[in-house]
């Protein structure tokens, strides 16, 4: 009687009982993707939470001088706030940190771990290295997608962590729900870029470009959305843009809003759908 055992010899087909899955695969994908970005990632966390802590330690020594500065500043100014006075912990914390800060940070680093996923592989030649694992192509996008959503959600808990410990500094009254709400929605922001750079990666820039134009949409949809609104007949044009949801409702004081949240999901979603139609289908560098 002859025994066969399968060859794990290097250079040999594995048995095909032995081959990992794609959700084994993409495991691996998304988690060498995860750590090849801790450094920034941790960075942009630590700031984060300082800055979250640093907003309430300054409400106490400020209050009063915002509510003296208040009374002399035009509506203008509350308007381009969210309509929040700037005179109360929720409008200060939100023109310090949840207008631009917040999202600013989540935004970046989604960019970059977009940026560097599939634009990043190309470019370093390692695209091949990786696929040749068995892996394919919508598993290799899914797994960099995860990464990007893990390396948003990072920050976004040392954000939220570094809010409750200013507003607790602070004496600040603002409601933990609604700290969650604001960081939830600025983290969708967040996503929503990082969905575009995914895309443009996937689609064949290169890393520079990929990020360059990420940037640059995520800029002009802020600015479109701030200033478009102060003139009456253009203030239709500021809602299309990706970041009007977000402006147009001041989480920090309002909660979320489910038409808003229901709008920034979508096109996340939508946006990297292209990118999965794209990715599958074209040429690759490397």
């Amino acid at each position: 009687m002859t025994t066969t055992t399968a060859s794990t010899t290097p250079g040999r087909t594995p048995a095909p009982g032995c081959s990992p899955s794609q959700w084994t695969i993409g495991g691996t994908i998304a988690a060498r993707a995860v750590a090849d970005r801790v450094t920034v990632v941790g960075v942009l966390s630590f700031y984060s939470l300082a800055m979250g802590a640093g907003v309430g330690a300054l409400w106490p020594p400020l209050k009063k001088t915002f509510a003296s500065l208040s009374a002399s500043l035009p509506a203008v100014f509350d308007r381009l706030l969210g309509n929040v006075s700037l005179a109360t912990p929720a409008g200060w914390m939100n023109a310090e940190m949840m207008s631009l800060v917040a999202p600013g940070f989540l935004i970046a680093t989604a960019i970059i771990s977009g940026g560097a996923s599939t634009a990043g592989e190309e470019q370093a030649r390692t695209m091949g290295l990786v696929l040749s694992t068995s892996a394919s192509r919508t598993t290799f996008l899914a797994a960099k997608t995860a990464a990007m959503v893990a390396h948003v959600l990072m920050v976004s808990v040392a954000m939220f962590i570094g809010l409750v410990v200013g507003n607790l500094i602070g004496h600040m009254g603002v409601g933990v729900g609604l700290l969650l709400a604001a960081t939830a929605q600025a983290a969708l922001v967040g996503l929503v870029f990082g969905a575009i750079a995914l895309t443009i990666g996937a689609a064949g820039a290169d890393r520079r470009r990929t990020m360059t134009i990420s940037g640059a949409i995520a800029g002009l949809s802020f600015v479109l959305a701030v200033i478009l609104p102060m003139n009456e007949s253009l203030a239709w044009l500021a809602k299309l843009n990706f970041w009007y949801p977000y402006i147009a409702n001041p989480a920090l004081v309002h909660g979320i809003d489910g038409g808003f949240t229901a709008v920034l999901a979508a096109c996340a979603v939508v946006i990297s759908a292209v990118g999965f139609v794209i990715f599958p289908r074209r040429d690759l560098r490397g």
